[in-house]
């Protein structure tokens, strides 16, 4: 505590306090922008931090970081695409809301989560940070199977007809096995030498949230379908805080879930948000109106994901061990400053970690303060007539879709995706069961087949604890809410 409480004497110097302004405006910025991303940032900011002093250089990093995973949620609440994969789940309820007009107050409810969510993340990093870390040591292939199940158990929750949700779920986890395996072998990629590392995840939602969207879109005058009175400027994000404010204990359990399951490695910002959403589409009493524009759902979101920052750094700073694309890049940063990646790193350099976890309390009020900004601005392109909106958020995906590897082949295929994402909600298939399946089939896969060379017998995972929990919970998430649905139909 004591390298801690000092931290901040060090942090509120004026350079620091630039340089956390520069970094979560950075972070915003490209959060918000399709196809760029906060760890996109950190990559393009890496080679200036090579003289800096690692403090400045981690709160810098951090900063962005920070930025990055909130500013998605703009894009996911104003035009139906997540800007990162962290916030893909935002937009289910987020979106709707904004269609009724209600956009600035949705975009209220996702900065106070994400400011809420960052700031439980925070504490627990700070007083459960070797713990965590430990934990995550006893996660093998099994663990990290039954991780990959756990989230896929989810896919069921996320639309009325659970077998349209399970089909458009196994679609995903098919794309999700594109390209190279685990054992090097190579699959359904057709010669393609673009698709051995796989389908690239910034097409892939660009194509399948975005591209729907933007063609129907193109069919409106205005984007929203309340043409009179619209939730824009400060008042109206304010109310948002409100909202959130309102629900304390949700915001909390969300938050504990997100700094779990960001310890875990590989799980990441995506797989807490999607968590979080689901446990708090059983927990809630709205729970069957989730999707339909609700705060709770964009609460849910928000705070799992923006808390999961905790634990992931926990994983980083104690073991050396990245849970994420962001804290490998910042992996790389420390390696820049000459520094070991291990537990002697934690050992070695506690005093700076401890400053620089003093500078993440600090960053989400920063992160406050430009969201406030940003969120009160954003909230009026509901009012720009379609005939200039639609262009622009097109030449957007696909200069998003083309620099995620600087290749037309990318842009080309966010647009057979956007065809088939279209087909896919005429016919009233949930799109959010595939991107799940995309995200955590590949993972899935290449744990199963490490898991397979582990052991003599697969049945043989069931006797670790941790395998046994996450399996009665996934078998929880898949039939909970189909005896919730039998209960109410008695009632």
């Amino acid at each position: 505590m004591q390298h801690f409480i000092e931290g901040f004497s060090v942090i509120f110097q004026m350079q620091y306090l630039l340089y956390m302004f520069g970094g979560v405006g950075i972070g915003l910025i490209l959060g918000c922008l399709p196809g760029l991303t906060g760890s996109m940032g950190i990559a393009l900011m890496l080679p200036f931090t090579y003289k800096m002093p690692p403090l400045t250089a981690l709160v810098f990093l951090l900063s962005i970081y920070t930025g990055g995973l909130f500013g998605g949620a703009v894009t996911a609440v104003m035009i139906n695409t997540p800007g990162s994969t962290a916030n893909m789940v935002t937009m289910l309820d987020g979106y709707p809301m904004n269609k009724r007009g209600e956009g600035g107050k949705a975009l209220g409810i996702a900065l106070m989560s994400s400011v809420i969510g960052g700031l439980i993340g925070c504490i627990f990093l700070l007083f459960a940070t070797k713990p965590l870390a430990t934990l995550s040591l006893k996660f093998g292939p099994a663990e990290m199977f039954m991780v990959a199940i756990f989230g896929l158990s989810c896919v069921g929750s996320l639309a009325k007809n659970t077998l349209k949700s399970v089909y458009a779920g196994l679609f995903g986890i098919l794309l999700g096995t594109i390209g190279m395996s685990s054992l090097g072998t190579i699959r359904g990629t057709y010669g393609n030498m673009f698709l051995m590392d796989g389908i690239p995840m910034v097409p892939a939602l660009i194509g399948f949230l975005a591209m729907p969207e933007i063609i129907n879109l193109a069919g409106k005058k205005m984007m929203t379908d309340n043409n009179g009175n619209h939730s824009t400027g400060f008042r109206a994000v304010l109310s948002g805080f409100k909202e959130v404010l309102k629900r304390p204990v949700q915001a909390v359990l969300c938050s504990l879930l997100g700094v779990v399951i960001g310890i875990m490695p590989a799980a990441g910002a995506a797989v807490a948000g999607m968590m979080g959403y689901n446990q708090s589409k059983q927990w809630c009493k709205r729970g069957d109106q989730f999707g339909t524009g609700i705060p709770e759902g964009v609460i849910a979101c928000e705070t799992a994901n923006n808390a999961s920052e905790g634990g992931a750094l926990a994983t980083l700073f104690v073991l050396g061990i990245p849970g994420s694309a962001s804290t490998a890049m910042m992996l790389g940063a420390l390696v820049l400053q000459g520094w070991n990646p291990g537990p002697k790193l934690f050992i070695d350099h506690e005093d700076v970690i401890y400053m620089a976890f003093s500078s993440l309390f600090i960053q989400q009020f920063v992160m406050l303060i430009l969201g406030l900004v940003l969120c009160a601005f954003a909230a009026y392109i509901v009012k720009v007539p379609t005939k200039y909106l639609v262009p622009c958020i097109l030449v957007l995906t696909l200069l998003g879709a083309f620099s995620n590897r600087n290749t037309l082949f990318d842009a080309g295929l966010m647009l057979l995706f956007g065809v088939i994402g279209w087909a896919m909600k005429k016919a009233e298939f949930p799109i959010m069961p595939l991107i799940l399946g995309l995200l955590l089939g590949k993972t899935a896969d290449n744990e199963l087949l490490r898991t397979i060379e582990s052991y003599d017998s697969f049945w043989q995972i069931f006797t670790r604890p941790i395998v046994l929990i996450l399996a009665v919970a996934s078998i929880a998430c898949i039939f909970g809410p189909m005896l919730a649905k039998k209960r109410k139909a008695k009632a």
